[in-house]
């Protein structure tokens, strides 16, 4: 055991799970904030993240999406606002 070196390299914490890092800036959005947000109804939301257009967490009986992950499908153009 004494020959074992410590691990000293620095760890990247902005590369786990493979997502961007979370800072306090964002802002966690909720199925129905969601929809406002992107003013669209709660069954195309819903179908976006079935299809995988949409990155969410299921959490409890709801969905949680980032306000970065709204904003990412609006600019790729995905959901279009009237």
């Amino acid at each position: 055991m004494d020959d074992e070196k410590p691990d000293d390299r620095p760890v990247d914490r902005s590369r786990r799970n493979g997502g961007p890092p979370i800072n306090s800036l964002n802002q966690v959005f909720n199925t129905s904030e969601a929809c406002d947000y992107l003013r669209i109804s709660r069954p195309t939301f819903l179908k976006l993240i079935a299809t995988g257009k949409i990155r969410a967490q299921k959490l409890g009986k709801g969905w949680k999406v980032l306000d970065t992950e709204l904003e990412r499908l609006l600019l790729a153009g995905e959901v279009t606002q009237p």
